[in-house]
């Protein structure tokens, strides 16, 4: 008889195997709060070394608690929980412990989510460790939160981990961190970095783990430029060698990534002879520069490397171009991934693999995402659970790719999400910004936008010029160009789709979060006749506070720096400060804003918004104001994550619905 997993902790969440059947048309009676309620199954599965236990965060009274199913038996056993707080970040010791670290989720804002601490436990829950207290009891017992960051594993048996710890480095403005060797049982540490070359802010370990290289960034006082200095070394007792020194306003890094497993073969990422596009490459040592390429792409920066360190193989490269992709190395794992990939057609297949067990979770844009367990042996196939079964058998809408050319010809990447059912001629639209800027928008299952995309609304999500992943020249392109070209970047896409048909040109509002907050204040400056609402939460309004506001957390030497590059530099710029400030252009502004802030937020202060909504009022701008108390940038609160989401589509329905005034002309 086949064996099924316990509905005594995946009651009711086991999908349909094999390929999913959905209806034809869009559900537009889902609720909004569907949209937005955390998963009820927490990350993605990990698969313990030997491929025979599964860790699984599970519900269990209103939290995430840490589950562990023996695949051979399909039996869960929760081996964790609190009824205060989410298990998070499950990790594997060895087959038989794993350490995990504390969070109070959805449940609560910002200013309370003390989380953190390191834990260990045995997967039937015995020999409980605590390594690292959490933020709350560190601040109880006044001393200082040290985290530890998980490098390695020692190997199958050991019940010790490699971790790094920047206490000896704290006051090191850009990172500063050592190497160390931690008993998860004791929760004794050694030190392995007695000789450290100095502020090193990242760490590679050989297959052997030992530590081979270290990355650190400096200001280099002779310019006051960050300079990136990568140390390597032969071996435990071979001295500490610079192998590469660059600029981090030039592009032109190097990312040590991994070994192969002969432990020589080093692989690193970076932009190198003249290439645009960050590829993977040899080192070679003999040249002190690289060697054989390994992989690149022509859109997306590479910066990864895919191992199987039970068969000790090189598997690949994962690519994030605008749809994942991965590079195979590896024929057996290409030909798993061509497996997996054709029982789901039109959606993402990422997988781990031990031993004859697989597991795989599936997403998309209309799949929020979904675990399979696959045994190769007896090529079968079969559920496990759906991280929001609430919206399982719902069609959502597609997430589709396309590229348009700004205005001096640079190619833009962008999504647009069409309403499923409806033709795709004369829809409003919103236009949907990223934050950052220097950041991107990634695909799949996004709440904001299925939800407009589920009312009728057609979104745009362009990567505008200084989003990142796309080269160097993408990025480069729109430094200083706050409200200049990185804006036209924004308004050229949506008249190519009115251009098209697509798009009603007088239903089209602008939305967006942080840097997105600002584009939207902006855009309502620069095209006042183009948009008829505006949403703004977390948002820039003037680009000068990003410097001048002494309690941002936007300051230091990146700033002064990579800052004053991207963004521009207070001492200089006093002209192009006053030409993109929104606040400061505020009286060409005609829509009606949205704007809503948090009230711990130390990335964009509330001032920024109470600013703007000051100078709004004073003039006669229609202006609705929220502050969420206790939250910072952006809503961790899954209440406040839902009353947003109902109160961005009840604003954009007012103005741009098809109730609303300009629908009916």
């Amino acid at each position: 008889m086949k064996k099924q997993f316990s509905k005594a902790v995946l009651v009711g969440l086991l999908c349909a195997a094999g390929v999913v059947s959905l209806p034809a048309h869009a559900d537009k009676s889902i609720p909004v709060a569907d949209f937005f309620k955390k998963p009820q199954f927490g990350g993605r599965p990990v698969l313990s070394p030997d491929g025979q236990s599964m860790a699984v965060l599970v519900p269990k009274n209103g939290r995430y608690a840490l589950a562990v199913i023996r695949l051979d038996s399909r039996q869960p056993k929760v081996i964790a929980a609190d009824i205060d707080w989410d298990i998070v970040s499950p990790q594997w010791v060895n087959n038989q412990r794993l350490v995990f670290s504390l969070s109070r989720g959805s449940d609560v804002v910002m200013e309370d989510n003390d989380g953190g601490g390191l834990f260990a436990v045995n997967i039937d829950g015995s020999s409980f460790r605590k390594l690292v207290p959490t933020i709350k009891e560190a601040k109880a017992g006044n001393i200082t939160y040290k985290p530890y960051a998980v490098l390695s594993r020692v190997d199958a048996t050991s019940n010790d981990l490699i971790v790094a710890n920047n206490s000896r480095g704290r006051d090191a403005k850009l990172g500063a961190s050592d190497v160390l060797r931690l008993d998860t049982v004791s929760g004794k540490t050694k030190l392995l970095t007695f000789d450290n070359p100095g502020k090193i802010g990242s760490w590679l370990l050989d297959h052997n783990n030992v530590i081979r290289a270290g990355i650190s960034n400096d200001v280099d006082p002779a310019n006051k430029r960050i300079k990136q200095v990568v140390y390597y070394r032969e071996g435990e007792a071979a001295p500490w060698k610079v192998i590469h020194q660059a600029y981090l306003d030039e592009g032109k890094e190097m990312y040590p990534l991994g070994f192969d497993f002969d432990n020589k073969t080093l692989l690193v990422a970076g932009r190198f002879n003249g290439a645009d596009k960050s590829a993977v490459y040899i080192w070679d040592f003999a040249k002190q520069t690289v060697g054989e390429m390994v992989a690149d792409h022509p859109v997306a920066d590479l910066n990864d490397l895919r191992m199987d360190l039970q068969r000790k193989k090189l598997v690949g490269v994962p690519v994030e171009a605008m749809l994942p992709e991965n590079i195979y190395f590896d024929e057996d794992y290409a030909r798993m991934n061509a497996t997996l990939s054709a029982s789901f057609p039109g959606q993402h297949v990422s997988f781990q693999w031990s031993g004859k067990n697989v597991v795989a979770f599936v997403y998309g844009d209309n799949n929020p995402g979904s675990v399979y367990f696959y045994d190769t042996e007896k090529k079968a196939l079969e559920p496990v659970y759906v991280s929001k079964p609430e919206l399982e058998g719902k069609k959502l809408s597609a997430q589709k790719v396309i590229n348009y050319q700004a205005r001096d010809g640079l190619n833009i990447p962008a999504y647009l999400t069409l309403p499923e059912g409806v033709p795709a001629k004369n829809l409003p639209l919103v236009a949907y910004v990223h934050g950052g800027p220097h950041a991107r928008d990634g695909y799949g299952f996004d709440p904001m936008t299925q939800t407009l995309a589920s009312r009728g609304y057609a979104v745009l999500q362009p990567q505008f010029r200084m989003s990142t992943g796309f080269g160097w020249k993408h990025h480069t392109a729109g430094w200083k160009q706050w409200g200049l070209s990185m804006q036209d970047d924004i308004t050229d896409g949506i008249e190519d789709l009115v251009k098209k048909g697509i798009v009603d040109k007088n239903r089209v509002c602008i939305i967006g979060a942080s840097y997105g907050g600002y584009a939207t204040m902006y855009g309502l400056v620069k095209d006042p006749d183009l948009y008829k609402c505006g949403v703004n939460w977390v948002g820039v309004t003037d680009v000068k506070m990003l410097f001048t506001v002494n309690w941002s957390d936007m300051s230091g030497p990146y700033m002064d720096n990579m800052g004053a590059k991207m963004h521009g530099d207070p001492k200089t710029d006093d002209a192009y400060f006053h030409k993109v400030s929104a606040i400061e252009n505020a009286s060409k502004i005609k829509a009606p804003v949205l704007m809503a802030y948090g009230s711990e937020d130390v990335r964009v202060p509330l001032i920024h918004g109470e600013k703007m909504r000051d100078k709004l009022l004073a003039q006669g701008n229609t202006v609705e104001w929220m502050v969420f108390a206790g939250e910072g940038h952006g809503w961790a609160k899954e209440s406040n994550r839902i009353k947003w989401g109902e109160a961005v589509l009840r604003f954009i329905d007012k103005y741009i619905g098809d109730n609303s005034p300009v629908a009916k002309k």
